[in-house]
């Protein structure tokens, strides 16, 4: 839907239309439900099916609730009162999804009640062809309906997409032009904050991609978002989805957008939560809609135009659930609905980049977006997480022997088959690697470059037939029909991962066959997470990946989807290099198995950098087993100052409770011993006195695995950079990410201390930060507190 001002009239398709109109009407859509599939389908394919392949167009315009609205729909062929129709579906051309078919029914029904108009027929013909590339297979449907029935169908669904025309005229001629109009926040921008914005803004207006790595203090997130916003107000770009994996962030980017609109700035914007936080029943759809008084949203579009006459800048899940509550909608499809309207889409890395999760109203076919991408340096690992899936024989045989599906239940039959394949295919793949140990166990694992071919056809039925029991039990009413429901719904999640991940296979990609107590397991590895998050990348047309850690760019270029087209940004720190003292100590070795070896030599360190002067620090280990060691070491020595070890098994109030006692202030000894990689080494932000200096103990390198083995073969290929790549630069980020904790802002002073005789290695010394370019390396404790204490004294 768009409103063009010189013409003043709303522009919408048809599928657009009959999208809106479906999501709003009482109990069309569970709140839950995937966006149907739909994709072009080829002209050779078309003219063997139908006897031609040249579309027609046709045009309606209609007044409703005060507005001028033009509709353009299209039809394979028309022939008199009868038109044709053709999708590509990823689903049964002849049994297919019921969602799916009330969209292509609904999109025919919009095409042919415009074609009976500008005939003058009294009746339509209907020919609805259903195609499914993948498995070759074709169904048509055949309906007809009187001139009385299409304008029913399609006024009811014109009132409907009507309540949505006020926001869409005020976008055009109310927020773009104040966008467009907006002068930057602040009188006067920091240092490299300029340039940022304006690299920023020439990569979205020019539709490309941005690696910047900017320090803490550059103001990233209104360098980002500023660019952004006046990009929407130039007609550059429709919206703006701010992806970020942290709570911290998406605070500052809630900040920075309401300063944005106290500057002019007439900005509509929403924070997504997930499904599960924000449901207020426990997601009792997935077991049936009729179980849940919030599912049928009779009153979305009342909700959503309330919400939008609240007029406020920044909609949160607060919001949401009050109005949830008010109009008794589905408070998850009252967020997403909301965010149609919206300018700026506060969200999760994963609502775009996971193929499972991402939010297919959006990108499925995809936009005129701007993606702006905090925290980036966390997308790496997420980002293979979210394209590798995992799969064993024990999974396979869960609805085989659960007593809750009944013997008729084909997905138990169909399941004790595949786990039975499964096994067959992959054990003689793995039988020659096995080893046993000294009790006899049997373990082992060996990687291919190509999935076994007979793993596709066994995935296709075992998917297929769970998929067809549920909608062949949904909904219902019956408590136990609903509790099969949900198990197979869950079962079908996790199959439909591995089976999605199974399309996406290729030369970026190792399969892993484990077996391991007597069981086998099978892992899809995304190695290069670039190829897959290009491919998301292309559902938008411009990105800025951007973090205070984003070092070595060209890495993280390589494994975020960046191409030789990319541009990259180093933005130099704006604090002064001499409040800040930064010492390595390279005469210590952290390696693994010296680490017992060298641990009081590592307290002696510490000892000294915290006697230097009374204050606040942390200690950063490799591992939360290292951790204890240190602390416990380290408080035998030196029983009377305070410390707090980080737990693996810390609750919310005990990990607030950790961080609070930093933000004291008592003048006193204060030492917490964190883990690096952990909740307190990144996304928190202890300014001035609450912390005064770290010690990083180890260069973070991740633990040897079968997984980073084979990323290290991958990149040594490709790069000839293997170990780096899967060793040295994650390492690293954690490092610097840890150290970064220290001088959060202009008058802060403090000191970093790195312990490994690994760091006096080259490949170290070029990811250091700029802000660091005064470090030394010390050889001992005691130089090592001569020196801080001049520091202190400066």
């Amino acid at each position: 839907m768009r409103y063009d001002a010189e013409s003043k009239k709303i522009l919408i398709s048809s599928r657009e239309f009959v999208q809106t109109a479906r999501r709003a009407i009482a109990a069309a859509v569970p709140c839950d439900a995937e966006e149907p599939k739909l994709e072009k389908t080829s002209k050779r394919l078309l003219e063997k099916i139908i006897g031609s392949s040249d579309a027609i167009s046709l045009t309606h315009g209609f007044e409703c609730g005060g507005y001028s609205f033009a509709l353009t729909a299209k039809s394979e062929k028309a022939d008199g009162c009868n038109l044709w129709f053709a999708f590509s579906i990823d689903c049964d051309p002849q049994k297919p999804k019921k969602d799916c078919l009330s969209q292509i029914r609904g999109e025919g029904y919009v095409a042919a009640y415009a074609y009976a108009k500008q005939k003058g027929l009294t009746r339509v013909n209907l020919f609805f062809t259903l195609i499914n590339n993948a498995t070759n297979t074709h169904a048509t449907r055949e309906e007809s309906a009187s001139i009385q029935k299409l304008e029913g169908f399609f006024k009811k669904c014109a009132a409907t997409v009507a309540v949505y025309a006020k926001p869409e005229v005020e976008r055009v001629t109310l927020r773009l032009p104040s966008m467009k109009n907006l002068k930057f926040p602040y009188k006067m921008a920091r240092d490299g904050q300029r340039e940022f914005v304006q690299t920023a803004y020439k990569n979205i207006a020019r539709g490309g991609t941005l690696f910047a790595t900017a320090p803490t203090g550059t103001g990233k997130t209104v360098s980002a978002l500023y660019p952004a916003v006046h990009a929407m107000g130039d007609g550059r770009r429709d919206k703006t989805f701010y992806l970020t994996p942290k709570e911290t962030t998406a605070n500052a980017a809630i900040d920075c957008l309401n300063i944005l609109s106290e500057k002019g700035a007439v900005l509509r914007a929403i924070k997504l939560s997930a499904k599960e936080k924000c449901c207020q029943n426990g997601l009792l759809c997935r077991e049936g809609r009729d179980l849940c008084d919030y599912a049928r949203c009779n009153r979305l579009s009342d909700a959503v135009l309330a919400l939008y006459e609240k007029k406020q800048t920044v909609i949160t899940s607060k919001e949401i659930l009050e109005y949830s509550k008010e109009f008794k909608v589905c408070p998850y499809e009252l967020s997403l609905t909301y965010a149609e309207l919206c300018d700026v889409i506060i969200c999760d890395f994963n609502y775009l980049f996971d193929p499972s999760v991402y939010i297919r109203r959006f990108f499925a076919e995809g936009g005129n977006y701007t993606f702006l991408i905090d925290e980036a340096h966390n997308l790496a690992d997420r980002a293979r997480e979210m394209y590798s899936a995992q799969t064993d024989e024990d999974f396979l045989r869960l609805p085989f022997e659960a007593d809750i599906l009944g013997e008729h239940s084909k997905t138990k039959k169909i399941s004790g088959e595949v786990a039975a394949a499964f096994r067959e295919v992959l054990y003689p793949l793995v039988k020659e690697e096995l080893v046993t140990d000294s009790n006899g166990n049997r373990s082992g694992a060996v990687h291919l470059k190509e999935i076994p071919s007979e793993l596709y056809g066994i995935f296709d039925l075992l998917l297929y037939t769970a998929e067809e029991e549920i909608l062949q039990n949904y909904p219902s009413k019956d408590d136990e029909k609903n509790s099969r429901i949900s198990f197979l719904r869950d079962f079908c999640y996790k199959i439909k991962k591995f089976h999605t991940v199974m399309q996406s296979f290729d030369s970026s990609y190792e399969m892993f066959i484990f077996y391991e107590n007597e069981k086998l397991r099978a892992k899809l590895f995304c190695i290069d997470t670039g190829n897959e998050i290009s491919k998301r990348l292309e559902k938008g047309s411009a990105a800025v990946f951007f973090s205070a850690t984003l070092s070595p760019l060209y890495f993280y270029k390589s494994i975020l989807g960046g191409d030789g087209s990319s541009d990259i940004l180093e933005v130099d720190s704006p604090f002064d290099k001499d409040m800040l003292s930064v010492s390595i100590m390279d005469k210590i070795s952290t390696r693994f198995s010296e680490r017992e070896d060298t641990l009081s030599a590592v307290c002696r360190v510490i000892a000294a950098t915290v006697s230097a002067k009374r204050g606040n620090y942390m200690i950063f280990s490799p591992s939360f087993a290292y951790s204890e060691a240190l602390s416990r070491a380290f408080s035998a020595k030196y029983p009377k100052i305070k410390i707090l070890t980080q737990r693996r098994d810390m609750s919310k109030k005990e990990k607030e409770e950790f961080l609070r006692e930093f933000s004291k202030n008592d003048k006193s000894y204060l030492i917490g011993f964190c883990v690096m990689g952990g909740i307190y080494s990144e996304g928190i932000d202890l300014a001035g006195d609450s912390l005064i200096g770290a010690v990083v103990v180890g260069i973070g390198m991740p633990s040897p695995s079968y997984e980073r083995e084979a990323i290290c073969a991958y990149y040594d290929d490709k790069f000839e950079e293997g170990k780096q790549f899967a060793y040295i630069y994650p390492g690293m980020n954690r490092v610097l990410q840890a150290a970064g904790r220290v001088i959060r802002r202009e008058d802060d002073k403090g000191v970093i201390v790195l312990i490994d005789d690994r760091f006096d290695d080259p490949i170290y010394k070029k990811i250091i930060p700029s802000l660091w370019s005064g470090m030394r390396f010390i050889a001992d404790a005691k130089t090592l507190r001569e020196n801080l204490d001049r520091f202190w004294k400066e």
